[in-house]
């Protein structure tokens, strides 16, 4: 944890501490700090409560910035639909600006951050958040976040965040300043890691770096797949228009629907029937272009949450065919997942198995397609949880290399001659990607790989197809204003 800033003699509340030798500052000049503040004097008016939810909020992110888990969900506390809606938003806004906000305020500060004491700090990231990316009344943004300083033990430092927050106000972030002399740099200006960017520029060139850093940091709804075996996406969409949410049809599916009010859709009847499934389209686009050659005896060997064994489960074979579908997974609770998912969407027949993947209790050769949706760094889903580039390091490689390796050996055991395996990953890294299906067909000399070129896309794809694909021919999104990262490739076992 940063150390606190030396204690100062006693002065009156909110006066800026100078250190030895300093000249006074002007009115209009930006704050030294962290500046302390005296605590008030006996008799003083109390100070009204702090606003519980924005205390919530920055509590959850100081034990985030300091190594503990990240609290998506509000406390219970929290019971107001609106305060449960604001918590999630300050808190993952905070996340996902982390970098941008902490840069602006050690430059108001005129301090480097280890110099700046962790609560301090997190107060004027909360206020600068609210400033720069919330409708929030900027009177309104200061005050509530100065209120809670006593609550974080940082009573002393109340002067210093008013005059960070009041300088924000007049000079504005220097993200917002135009010709500015020296730009920010693109890791720093779309809060990501270095390590990342580069790799992002050096695999997908500047340009497609700065596309993903700038699509990670605008997440303002998700893709929704409609159970079209029971209603129609228009009559879904009315049905939903109906309950108060509106949706409109995705650009790059045809039938598959955008929602941006998604809590509320969540809350709505027609969910609760099953009539929809919340699935980024990317994983949508991958089901529906592969399914043709999904038929048989289908083993999801990574199950969990369940989008693609539902999305399969639910779509009939093309041709003679059948399909049926088994979902594995390894953890109980998230197997339980599965098990509602499919509850909810009237799929409860489709068969389910507690099994490591890695070791399955199957028969060689025992399926005709396996699905492998390895875990991996989860790069190419930051835009929905933001708290992954910050808990994602390049050490975590290599240790993911070995588990997705293990993960292709065992399914390519179970896969029959002439049986298809498909793998998947919503990682944007070649190491976890093509260089996974590289090295498992340097070791499976009966697999290929067989481009997805030649099969033909889902009729009415709002995109060319051919920008989908890899070199390689392997499926290859990246993440865009209404997409997620994703990579899969389909490999063939030669046979009869």
């Amino acid at each position: 944890m940063p150390a606190r800033p030396p204690a100062a003699r006693s002065r009156r509340p909110g006066r800026p501490r100078r250190a030895p030798g300093a000249r006074r500052r002007d009115a209009g000049e930006r704050p030294a700090g962290p500046l302390p503040s005296a605590a008030p004097q006996a008799g003083a008016p109390q100070a009204a409560p702090p606003d519980p939810v924005r205390l919530a909020a920055v509590r959850a992110y100081l034990a985030f910035q300091q190594g503990g888990a990240f609290a998506a969900e509000p406390p219970p506390a929290l019971w107001e639909d609106a305060q449960r809606r604001l918590y999630v938003q300050l808190l993952r806004g905070m996340v996902r600006h982390r970098r941008l906000l902490e840069a602006e305020v050690a430059r108001l500060a005129a301090r480097p951050l280890e110099r700046l004491d962790a609560a301090p700090l997190a107060l004027a990231v909360l206020g600068l958040y609210q400033l720069r990316f919330l409708a929030v009344a900027p009177h309104a943004a200061v005050f509530e976040t100065v209120q809670l300083a006593p609550a974080l033990h940082a009573q002393r430092a109340r002067g210093w965040i008013n005059a960070i927050l009041r300088a924000a106000q007049r000079e504005g972030l220097r993200e917002d300043a135009t010709g500015a002399a020296e730009p920010l740099p693109l890791a720093v200006r779309t809060s990501h890691p270095d390590w990342l960017v580069e790799r992002w520029t050096r695999h997908y060139g500047a340009e497609g770096a700065r596309a993903v850093c700038e699509a990670n940091n605008r997440y303002e709804g998700a893709a929704l797949r409609v159970a079209t075996e029971r209603i129609a996406p228009a009559a879904l969409v009315a049905r939903l228009a109906a309950e108060g949410v509106a949706v409109a049809a995705h650009p790059l599916l045809p039938g598959a629907l955008w929602c941006e009010p998604l809590g509320a859709l969540l809350r709505t009847a027609a969910f609760a029937e099953g009539l929809c499934y919340v699935q980024d389209v990317s994983s949508q686009l991958l089901v529906e272009w592969c399914a043709p050659l999904l038929r048989g005896r289908v083993l999801d060997a990574c199950a969990a949450p369940g989008g693609k064994l539902t999305h399969l489960a639910a779509q009939p074979a093309a041709g003679p065919a059948r399909r049926w579908v088994v979902g594995a997974e390894v953890s109980r609770p998230r197997l339980a997942q599965v098990r509602e998912n499919l509850r909810r969407l009237r799929l409860g027949a489709v068969p389910l198995l507690q099994a490591d993947a890695r070791r399955l209790p199957c028969a060689d050769g025992a399926w005709d397609a396996v699905l492998v949706d390895a875990p991996c760094t989860a790069t190419g889903m930051i835009r929905k949880y933001p708290e992954l580039k910050w808990r994602k390091h390049l050490e975590d490689l290599p240790r993911l290399a070995g588990t997705q390796a293990a993960l292709l050996d065992e399914a390519a055991r179970v896969v029959r001659p002439g049986g298809v395996l498909l793998y998947v990953t919503c990682s944007l890294e070649p190491e976890e990607n093509a260089g996974a299906v590289d090295g498992f067909l340097g070791r499976h000399a009966g697999f290929a790989r067989r481009p997805l070129a030649e099969l033909p896309p889902p009729a009415g794809l709002g995109a060319d197809p051919r920008t989908l694909l890899s070199a390689a021919g392997d499926l290859l999104l990246l993440p865009g204003p209404r997409q997620m990262g994703l990579y899969a490739a389909l490999l063939t076992r030669r046979g009869p």
